[in-house]
């Protein structure tokens, strides 16, 4: 049987992998503290092909009869922009990402949870332009014995999420403004020497030729032949 991974599973290793400890983990929460801000420096950054990264604070939380994102005990605004802050490095030498918050809002009714966020990547660098939105939900049932407690743990899930929503939109939808991790390249081959030419072999001296015989000289016209 084949083992096929999705994209977002694929992106999902890194985080799993940070839970689970490893060389780099998340950072542990302060002392007499039991909600620690939530952080995602220790994850690999997402490199961006622009020169800076700017955030555009302009939302404002809803403030409906339902409306429980005021309970989180950290901000989930600022965080959402602390992750951006911790994920995404600007690496090129122009352009600009503008990083928005959509929406976020958690609402209860009776003993559920229902969570949303979204955000938006914008990219410019001169006439070429691009954007990205990223938004992930959530949801709790059962018990609430602690408000707090239980609208900090669907931020947390949300954010877990997020961090994968947020990549996985990047590099499907805006590839040539993320920059891959490429091994550097090593030293170039120097040129070998050509080896001397061979040399020709002797050549063998030919053998002398064989003298021919004479031939022999006709006998001199005053001779008398020899008589029988």
């Amino acid at each position: 049987m084949t083992l096929r991974l999705t994209r977002r599973a694929v992106l999902l290793m890194p985080l799993l992998l940070a839970a689970c400890g490893g060389e780099e983990e998340a950072p542990a929460p302060e002392a007499g503290g039991d909600f620690p801000p939530l952080r995602y420096g220790y994850l690999p950054p997402i490199k961006l092909n622009v020169q800076r990264i700017e955030t555009a604070k302009r939302f404002v939380p809803p403030i409906d009869e339902d409306e429980m994102i005021g309970f989180s005990p950290v901000d989930p605004i600022d965080t959402l922009y602390a992750m951006a802050r911790d994920r995404l490095q600007p690496v090129a030498q122009s352009g600009t990402a503008t990083f928005r918050v959509l929406t976020a809002s958690i609402t209860r009714h009776h003993d559920t949870l229902n969570g949303v966020l979204a955000v938006r990547l914008d990219v410019r660098d001169g006439d070429n332009t691009g954007f990205v939105v990223a938004r992930v939900t959530a949801h709790h049932s059962g018990e609430i014995t602690s408000q707090r407690a239980a609208v900090y743990d669907l931020l947390k899930t949300m954010m877990f999420q997020m961090n994968v929503e947020l990549e996985y939109q990047l590099r499907n939808k805006l590839k040539a403004w993320v920059v891959n991790a490429q091994a550097e390249p090593g030293p170039a081959p120097q040129a070998q020497p050509a080896p001397p030419a061979a040399l020709p072999e002797p050549t063998p001296d030919a053998p002398p030729e064989a003298p021919q015989d004479a031939a022999p000289e006709p006998p001199p016209a005053d001779v008398p032949p020899p008589q029988e």
